[in-house]
């Protein structure tokens, strides 16, 4: 239903000077945060984020230019519900998803909450969070793609007080302090929050005093109904309709099933709803996301950055994201159950925006972009610490790929992903300060974005020398190894990731499977290799003068501007007639398809049909959610094995066959895909 906007209580001029306010504000706390953060993933790459918060738990002030930008329609009813009072100078923590209805979505990033008082009365909350380095569990860093229940990735803090009317709650901290690697540097970033907090309290009290309390909260309001209305009149501008897509992570990391995500995007007057309906089943690995029924940001923040892009005077907040709903089932990827493993909640959202990337792009072709690389995986490595004893634990990049190619222009190299687009890499000479390694190379990586009328964005190239003994290397979120960022309208797919180790002594680099824990020891190095975004449009209608700029800058090579783009050089120039030729003789194979998945998705569907997918996921969502991750993979593989053997698709009919030959009795009989349709949860 419609959403009927009370009229503004502040008129269009102040309205406007609040949004900047309230926006400047948030800024200042961002950057008071990064300034004084202890961590080089705090001081430098900023992977952090603040917002004021209304009474009832909206965000009405957020930041454009520092930490992450995706968060803007973070809920925090359920984190504020938690408490019957508040205080002055109370700070209160989480960073249990399960306890905070996902506002903190996995246990690295540490929430803390601040009541701002005037004269007595609650006028907001202020809000900061960073991702911290280690908060214990079974691997340093945290977070492990293969752990599979939450108790491994760390200790959970409930909504607790960590300062309680300005007094801090020493036996709190002590707990958290003791059950993380580095507490040094965990406590330095907690104290930075602080200080964003403290930042926050004086700003909006200036506010408050200039404006008066009346004014200052009718203008939280305000801005909030505002951002509504517009973005409400970008959705009705998008054609109605039901868009579907699906798209996949490459394997759940213990085993070769691909995790699946399906969405259906309805699009109705102003209105927007996003079915998940048909995405996998919730995991025995850290890939779940507990959006608690949601339209949680890590399910659609991809339809908040495309509003913005139609109409880019939207103010950022809570309000613009109040059209759109969502519907997914308890006990999915989407919307797991504790105690389910969440660490790699990132992985999993990136792959969903990309699914609502290719549903959008249906519907706006102009406007979405070829997909990106799809890739955020941070390289923690741990080292011992000689001087001190313990452990060193430090991010030393946050490896990204490239974007899309778009209907205006090129992909950007080495920037995707868009909810991390304001983190920054860490400076070589920091990363080699505080880590034992040495950084050999880190560049573009040729020929790595896909060919196109507009180039996908270029991946890297990261290759550093271990210097220290018995270290440890993680890389949560490698993904693209299987499946390619896909290209639309006739361009083509970014180039797959890659990962290589040479052990010290060695000669030659030897290709390594996705990182989990990888031991290495002095002198072995490692590279890793990034996807590249997907193509727009055909590489043969590319400038050839673009090709040959490309060419001479890098960015790729001769053969490829020959056997991609079909650009003939001669004497370093482009060769317009044999080019023209070539061109000719290649092209002309009709109107393309929407979409180029790439040989290795192609292979997959060819196997595993829509409908056999479907009924498969119908089977395992009749199961108790316990069961569901293990009795999947005995479903899929016997599957598997039935089409190796037969060299054809799989229908329903063989799911249903290889249900009742290799799921055990009991559990097949009480347990069946006609017994009725899954539980949904629908939210906005």
């Amino acid at each position: 239903m419609t959403r009927k906007l009370s009229a503004l209580r502040t008129d269009s001029a102040q309205l406007d000077i609040f949004v900047q306010r309230f926006r400047s504000i948030a800024e200042e706390m961002g950057y008071a945060l990064q300034r004084t953060g202890h961590t080089a993933f705090v001081n430098e790459t900023a992977d952090l984020g603040v917002a004021l918060v209304t009474p009832e738990g909206e965000i009405f002030g957020y930041p454009h230019s520092i930490g992450i930008t995706m968060f803007a329609n973070l809920d925090f009813t359920s984190m504020i519900g938690e408490f019957d009072s508040y205080a002055p100078g109370d700070v209160l923590i989480c960073n249990d998803p399960y306890r905070s209805a996902g506002l903190s979505s996995h246990l690295p990033d540490i929430s803390l909450l601040a009541p701002i008082f005037h004269d007595g009365t609650l006028v907001c909350f202020a809000y900061a969070y960073v991702h911290s380095t280690d908060v214990g569990g079974r691997v340093a860093g945290s977070l492990s793609p293969s752990s599979y229940e939450i108790y491994q990735e760390g200790i959970r803090i409930p909504p607790s007080h960590l300062y309680r009317a300005g007094e801090l709650n020493d036996e709190l901290i002590n707990l958290i302090l003791c059950n993380c690697r580095v507490p040094h540097d965990n406590w330095g970033d907690l104290k930075a929050m602080v200080t964003a907090l403290r930042v926050a309290d004086r700003r909006v009290g200036e506010c408050v005093e200039k404006y008066g309390l009346a004014g200052v909260t009718d203008a939280m309001g305000d801005v909030l109904n505002y951002s509504e209305m517009r973005a409400r009149a970008v959705i009705a501008g998008i054609p109605d309709g039901t868009y579907r897509f699906a798209d996949y992570l490459d394997d759940d990391v213990v085993s070769d099933i691909p995790i699946k995500f399906c969405v259906a995007l309805t699009v109705k007057g102003d209105e927007m709803e996003v079915d998940f309906t048909g995405t996998d089943s919730q995991l025995r690995t850290a890939f779940n996301i507990f959006s608690d029924g949601q339209a949680h940001p890590w399910l659609v923040y991809t339809i908040m950055f495309v509003l913005l892009t139609i109409d880019r005077d939207i103010p950022v907040n809570a309000g613009l994201m109040r059209s759109v709903s969502v519907v997914t089932q308890p006990g999915s990827v989407v919307n797991c159950k504790a105690p389910a493993a969440v660490g790699l909640r990132t992985t999993t959202g990136v792959r969903v925006q990309d699914a609502i990337r290719g549903a959008l792009a249906q519907a706006l072709p102009r406007e979405i972009p070829a997909a990106g690389a799809g890739y955020i995986a941070p390289i923690v490595f741990t080292e011992p610490d000689l001087a001190k004893g313990g452990l060193k634990v430090n991010v030393l990049e946050p490896m990204v790929g490239g974007t899309g190619g778009h209907e205006d222009g090129d992909g950007l190299n080495a920037r995707d992903v868009v909810d991390i687009a304001n983190l920054r890499n860490s400076p070589i000479e920091i990363v080699e300060s505080v880590s034992g390694v040495r950084i050999l190379k880190y560049a573009l990586r040729p020929d790595s974005g896909g060919a196109g009328r507009h180039r996908g964005g270029l991946g890297i190239v990261f290759e550093f020398e271990v210097l220290e003994h018995d270290c440890l290397v993680t890389a949560r979120g490698q993904e693209r190894h299987r499946f390619r960022p896909w290209g639309v309208l006739g361009g083509q797919c970014g180039e797959k990731a890659a990962v290589y180790i040479r052990r010290s002594g060695a000669e030659d680099f030897e290709p390594l499977d996705k990182i989990d824990s990888l031991q290495v020891d002095c002198g072995d190095v490692l590279r890793v290799l990034t996807p590249g975004g997907g193509g727009y449009g055909s590489p043969f209608e590319r400038d050839p003068e673009m090709v040959l700029h490309d060419l001479r800058n890098g960015l790729i090579s001769e053969q490829a501007a020959r056997d991609a783009y079909g650009v003939v050089l001669s004497e370093g120039a482009v060769d317009g007639a044999a080019t023209e030729a070539l061109r000719r003789e290649r092209g002309g194979q009709g109107q393309p398809a929407m979409f180029n998945f790439g040989p290795e998705r192609d292979a997959y569907e060819a196997v595993w049909t829509e409908e056999a997918w479907a009924r498969l996921i119908a089977h395992v969502f009749t199961l108790p959610v316990p069961l569901r991750a293990s009795m999947r993979g005995r479903l899929w593989n016997a599957a598997q094995r039935l089409a190796d053997e037969r060299g054809t698709a799989l229908t329903a009919a063989d799911i249903d066959r290889c249900w009742t030959e290799a799921i055990p009795a009991g559990i097949a009989q009480r347990h069946t895909a006609q017994g009725g349709a899954a539980d949904m949860s629908k939210a906005s």
